[in-house]
Parts: C-alpha cells; structure tokens; sequence
C-alpha cells in the first residue's frame, strides 16, 4: 500500500533589489553639521522618504499576511489527522521461575543475552531429584510384584474355591441318593414288619380254635381209653382218636411254634425298621451338612472377587507408584531451566549456589517478535470520535530518529486509565472539576519483523493517525 504524506508549501517572499538600497540609505547615519551651521533638529520627511516607508509597510504586512495563511494551513492540515505524543512500546515479559527447590550449580544466561526457545538457563542440582527416581522406581517395581503376586492368588483361590463348591456339591448330590436309599429301605422295612404283623395276627387267630380240637381230642381220647380198658370199645377205636388227638396237639404246637418265630420275626423286622429309620435320620443330618457344606463353598467362591478386589487395590496402588516415578522424572527434568521462548533476558537474580524455590521468578524474557510487541497510546476524548479499528496509524520512535512504521488501530481500551486506578475518581463526593480523560489504544505493527530487534518494550513514541486510511476491515468500529 503506498502511503501518502501530504506536506504544506513554504512561500517566501524576496524584497526587491531598490528596497534594499534604500533600506541601505535609511540605515546610514545622518551627515554631521558644519561648525556655524544650524544645531541639529529634527529632520523632516520629505515626500521621498514617506514613500518608501508606505511601500515597506505594504510588503512587511504582505509577508506576514502570506506567513500566517502558511501557518494556517499547516495547522489545519495537520488537524485533519488524530496525533499525540502520549504513547510507548508494550510487550510481552514473560517471568522465568523453577517447578523445582534447589541449589543452582551452573548458570548458562546473563542478563541482556539473546536466547531461543529451548535454550537452557540454569541448572539446578539433579542428585536429589535422581535420588528421588530411584526411590519412586523401587517402589514401583515393588508395587508390580505386590500386583503379581495378588493376581496368582485371584487365579489359585478361584480354582480352589470352584473345586471346593464342586466337592461340596458332589457330596450333597450323593447324601440326597443315600437319603432316598435309606427312606426306600425304611419303607420297606416298614412293610414287612406291617406283612409280618398280619401274619401273626392270623396265626394268633388260628391258635384257639387248634387248641379246642387238641382239648376236644384230649378228651376223646380220656374216654374211649376208658372205654377200650373196659372192653366196651375196641382199642383200634381208642388208638384212632390217640392219633387225633397227637394230631391236633402238634398241629397245635405247630402253631405256637411259628406264632413264636413270627413273633421272633416281627421283633427282628420291628429292629430293622428302626435301624432303617435311624440311617434315614443319620442320612438327613448329613444332607443337611451337605448342604451346609455346599453354603460355605457359595459363600467361599466370593473369596476370589475379595482377592480380585485386593489386586485391584494393588493395581491402584501400582499406578500411584508409577505416577510417583513419572512425577519425580519430571522434577529431575525441570532441574533443567529452559527458555519457553525466545527472546532477551533481562533482571537475572540468580547466582550459583543460590537456593530457588517454585514460583521465584529468577530472570524474565523479552521476546521481540511483532506478535508479542504493541504501541498503546492515550488518547484524549475529545480524538476518540473519529478513531476506529484498523485505522493507518504511522509511528515514529524517540530511539530510532527519521524513521516511521505503519500501524493499525488493533483495539481501544475498555475504559479510561482513571477507571482502572487504584482509587477511581468520584465525581459525586465534592466540587467537579471536568479534566479530560485518556482512553488506551493498541497498535499493532504492520511490519512482519521487528526494525533490527530495536523496537522493545517501554520505548516513547509518537503516533500519528489518519482517519481516512483504513487497512484492515473490522465488523464494529471500536
């Protein structure tokens, strides 16, 4: 973009050559008097000299007249355009300060040194934050055993809580058959001593009618043995109702016989029956501690999310451990100052052997890029109305003599400098006096580089801006 500069004319006007021979004649002293002459009085005008006074007062008032209109202009031209003198470089100053204590043991900057980003300031002692490593670093490794370990015991409880439930739960499986074994004896135990009672019942129910044949024989055979003595009967007749009788009496001894075996039997059965019913109780108690048994093993199998919770414990712990070691390999490395910009230092406190602790600011960085260097200039209230963003602004510079920099209005301040003061003015507690305000406006630079490294923060300069160039397009005016 090519700037233009509009500059006043100078007009100067030369007196002409017989104004000058007679200013010449009227600056010559009068001739002295001859001795008898007339003394010395005053010399009249004659209509010559009041001429040339006339013509000398026209072309001194032309001069001035022409001077003034000169002036005039200049003024007004330069107030066309928004300047002061109320003005200086800001930049950003970055202050330096350690993440870690410690003594200093070398020292790379002094102040005033250029450096890049990167580049090392200060060492601070590393054998404590190295010591520091190695301890975080055993501690880890400790950890990730401790994390090892409980992961074995997750996998062997597991295994032998599982197996444990598996046994438990056999063994209940086989009480439960043995129990329905002994309750299928028992029942048929039961029956038979129930068939058995039947039978001794019969055989019970069989014994009177056996032992009236047996009486009835008997004395049948009382009297026809009577009767075979006294020859009344023969004795074949008597031995016949001897064998009835013999008969009957064995059928009826028969009889008691099996009555006593089956009474015999029943009590055997009745025994049984009872022994079958205490191998079912026997069989039911130790179902129940199956069963038990298999609770314990349910409530054993939880053992391995305890173990599991324990190793996730373990787990946590191990990764404490490793942000610790991370932790202390980072102060190790932050033993190592380095400048997070490039730039000048200036203000290094810092001196070997000197301790440091985080957040001392030790030196600060200038950096001296255009993107981190600005002109704020006050202006007054009264050169705000035809101020807006991106406005050509041409800067010239106490430091830096005969040469100017283009700019463009980048900002205005939220409020005046009287806003912002530690005690801000308060037009209500007394008498008003108006005083004009200043409002701050950044600049930016238009240059992509800055003048030799020679623009810095702090520097006086003047401003200059010209409301009818624009250089940037903006959405809003302030």
């Amino acid at each position: 973009m090519t700037i233009v500069i509009r500059k006043p004319c100078r007009c100067r006007v030369e007196p002409d050559a017989w104004v000058g021979k007679m200013t010449d004649q009227a600056q010559k002293p009068p001739a002295k008097p001859s001795i008898g002459a007339n003394p010395p009085g005053p010399v009249p005008i004659t209509s010559t000299t009041g001429s040339w006074l006339l013509q000398l007062a026209r072309y001194g008032l032309a001069i001035v007249a022409l001077v003034a209109a000169g002036v005039g202009g200049v003024v007004w031209w330069l107030a066309r355009d928004i300047a002061t003198e109320n003005a200086y470089v800001v930049g950003n100053v970055t202050p330096i300060s350690p993440e870690v204590a410690g003594n200093v043991v070398a020292l790379f900057t002094d102040d005033n040194m250029v450096v890049k980003a990167g580049e090392p300031l200060l060492q601070i002692d590393p054998v404590p934050h190295q010591l520091a490593v190695e301890e975080a670093r055993a501690d880890y490794r400790q950890a990730l055993k401790e994390l090892e370990g409980a992961a074995i015991t997750v996998r062997l409880t597991d295994q032998d809580r599982k197996a444990g439930y598996q046994a438990a739960e056999a063994r209940r499986q086989e009480q439960e058959e043995s129990l329905r074994a002994s309750a299928l004896e028992a029942s048929a135990r039961d029956n038979i001593l129930n068939k058995e009672k039947e039978t001794l019942q019969a055989s019970r129910a069989e014994e009177p009618g056996l032992q009236a044949l047996e009486r009835n024989a008997r004395d049948y055979l009382e009297r026809f043995d009577s009767l075979a003595k006294s020859g009344d009967i023969p004795m074949q007749d008597r031995d016949n109702k001897d064998a009835a009788w013999k008969d009957s009496l064995a059928r009826l001894n028969n009889l008691k016989s099996r009555i006593a075996a089956l009474e015999s039997q029943v009590l055997a059965s009745d025994l049984d029956r009872k022994q079958a019913l205490v191998r079912v109780e026997k069989e039911r108690r130790s179902l129940a501690e199956a069963a038990a048994q298999v609770g314990r093993a349910q409530a054993a199998l939880l053992q391995p999310d305890i173990a599991e919770t324990s190793r996730s414990a373990l787990k946590r712990k191990a990764e404490l451990a490793h942000a610790k070691l991370e932790l202390a390999r980072l102060r190790l490395a932050n033993t190592l100052v380095r400048a997070p910009m490039g730039g000048i230092v200036s203000k290094r406190t810092a001196q070997l052997g000197q301790t440091l602790i985080p957040g001392q600011p030790f030196l600060s960085i200038t950096p001296l890029d255009l993107d981190n260097v600005w002109v704020v200039a006050n202006l007054r209230e009264d050169q705000l109305a035809r101020t807006k963003v991106g406005q050509l602004v041409m800067v010239t510079l106490d430091s830096i003599p005969g040469q100017e920099f283009p700019c463009w209005v980048e900002s205005l301040s939220g409020g005046t400098g009287a806003a912002f003061s530690l005690f801000p003015p308060d037009n209500a507690t007394g008498n008003f006096t108006r005083i004009v305000q200043r409002l701050p406006v950044r600049l930016r630079f238009q240059d992509a580089e800055n003048f030799q490294n020679r623009i810095r923060p702090g520097m006086s300069c003047k401003i200059r801006i010209d409301p009818d160039v624009t250089v940037r397009a903006s959405g809003s005016g302030w």
